[in-house]
């Protein structure tokens, strides 16, 4: 057991002694990066599944279904306030990926697809080892996101094709990020990371839009009314039966969560922007 601890207090003398100590500096992060599905939830509302209907039978198959899946791009400014802790301002681009479902009954044939993106700003904080060449660090913060999803389907009944196109968006997505990742030194000021990351988010869009309907190519929205081109989503509503809503208000319903949440990773390149110590820190004498 002694042996084990002399190990351990030679092995913390060593890293103590290749510390690299940053002075208050600035960077900038330029990163791309991909996010698996996390938490991955159905959208019944928008009847999201697959389903089969023949003349005696129907079967069903649930589709989970997370936006924050997709590839992403993104720029951070960045702050240390010493060799172990800073702060950063993030932003990226969400490219999610597409989502597909089959609804097939005797007659007709019909396919929809969901995807989404969403520009996102997450502040965090960093806690680094502060180690000279090879620097493991990790991230907690906040993000806030706005964004829109496109809910898009093709109907095949008897030769004819029908398309439509709704488009949700407003409002704000919020949530809350953490990764760990480490930093490689290449150059003076320039280094290379890596990074794995979880985001935490959902994202409830406040109206959507029928933008599309077409019947074999001819346009369709002019003979539609607001009421079945726009919605409203809303926290709550009442539906007077004497005094039902007019044709040009949108269309009430319930604001949907609609789950942006990922797993993934990002990699990317390091810029510092001022001038950084690269001093080895000596033990004190006692």
């Amino acid at each position: 057991m002694m042996k084990y601890t002399h190990l351990l207090l030679i092995a913390m003398l060593v890293l103590s002694c290749k510390v690299n100590v940053f002075a208050q500096g600035a960077y900038v992060n330029v990163s791309a990066g991909y996010g698996a599905s996390m938490s991955p939830q159905n959208l019944h509302f928008f009847q999201f599944y697959n389903s089969t209907t023949s003349n005696n039978s129907l079967s069903e198959e649930q589709v989970n279904v997370s936006f924050g899946k997709g590839l992403t791009f993104g720029a951070t400014f960045g702050y240390m306030f010493n060799e172990n802790i800073g702060a950063e301002l993030g932003v990226s681009y969400l490219l999610g990926s597409e989502f597909e479902v089959t609804r097939k009954t005797p007659i007709s044939t019909s396919e929809w697809t969901f995807s989404a993106n969403m520009l996102r700003f997450n502040p965090s904080l960093v806690v680094a080892s502060g180690f000279e060449r090879f620097n493991p660090y990790a991230k907690f913060g906040l993000l806030v996101g706005t964004g829109s999803v496109l809910w898009t389907g093709e109907e095949f009944r008897n030769g004819d094709v029908e398309v439509m196109k709704v488009k949700v968006n407003g409002g704000l997505a919020l949530g809350l990020t953490s990764g760990i990742g480490a930093m490689y030194k290449i150059g003076k000021n320039i280094s290379l990371f890596g990074e794995l990351n979880l985001v935490s988010l959902t994202y409830a869009p406040t109206r959507g839009e029928l933008i599309e309907s077409t019947l074999n190519g001819v346009d369709q929205l002019p003979g539609l009314t607001t009421d079945f081109i726009e919605i409203e989503f809303v926290d709550s509503w009442t539906l007077d039966y004497d005094n039902p809503p007019a044709e040009t208000q949108p269309n009430q319903v319930l604001k949907q969560q609609l789950p942006f949440g990922s797993f993934g990773f990002n990699f990317g390149l390091n810029i510092r922007l001022s001038k950084q110590t690269n001093s080895d820190a000596k033990p004190r004498a006692e």
